[in-house]
């Protein structure tokens, strides 16, 4: 199992993989474009290299992109050397800053929703320590790792 230890928080790939099931496949497919930018940082990529290479859907992952470059998180160029690039070095890019809140729930009772409530704020104090770099860092040490499954 690959590790990044982060102050006292212990990131793994399974933690990062729980995290990712329960967003909804938009903020995945977010996610999954900024992974691709950081890991390319501070070359920039196509759409159709991002696409291709995170399996993201081609004619969605545009309208992704302009969202994302609205939001300020990256800036995009053209020209034949143009592309979509990180609008800042991932170790400044707080996770924090790319989940958006879950939805409470409607339903339920007082105490579903105190444990709604306690759920979102616990997983909103792991993601604030937690930078684009380290997801990065994660994914590179899952990738390299030997698998020996047949």
């Amino acid at each position: 199992m690959n590790v990044l230890e982060h102050g006292t928080q212990l990131l793994t790939t399974y933690n990062i993989n729980t995290m990712l099931l329960v967003m909804n496949e938009t903020d995945a497919y977010r996610l999954q474009a900024l992974l691709e930018l950081a890991a390319s940082f501070p070359e920039p990529r196509t759409a159709v290299q991002i696409a291709r290479r995170r399996g993201v859907p081609a004619r969605f992952l545009a309208r992704l992109l302009g969202n994302l470059a609205r939001e300020g998180l990256v800036t995009t160029s053209r020209g034949p050397r143009g592309g979509v690039r990180l609008a800042a070095r991932p170790e400044m890019v707080p996770l924090g800053s790319l989940v958006r809140p879950e939805a409470q729930p409607e339903a339920g009772g007082a105490a579903v929703h105190w444990l709604a409530k306690r759920l979102a704020e616990a997983r909103a104090t792991a993601l604030e320590r937690l930078t684009l770099a380290d997801l990065t860092q994660v994914e590179r040490s899952t990738n390299a790792a030997v698998d020996f499954d047949i």
